[in-house]
């Protein structure tokens, strides 16, 4: 193959939302989603609650800071 041939692989990422409840650590996909069985999947958990877990809290902020895609500066403005 000559090199000005040659292309990048394209990966593509999908999203899809539901909610859940995490039993014994274990997430479960619904039914209509079947089609991610086996699948390798990237996941992020928005937990809603009244109260604050400040040890929860102290992980979330440290591992959001830590994804440089996910860093915008004038989102960062806004919940400051």
């Amino acid at each position: 193959m000559l090199e000005k041939d040659w292309q990048p692989e394209v990966i593509k990422m999908y999203a899809v939302e539901f909610e859940t409840d995490i039993q014994g650590g274990i997430i479960r996909i619904p039914e209509e989603y079947r089609r991610l069985q086996n699948k390798h999947a990237k996941v992020v958990i928005l937990i809603q609650e009244n109260t604050v877990d400040v040890e929860l809290q102290a992980i979330s902020n440290h591992s959001a800071g830590t994804v440089e895609e996910w860093r915008d500066a004038e989102e960062d403005e806004a919940w400051n």
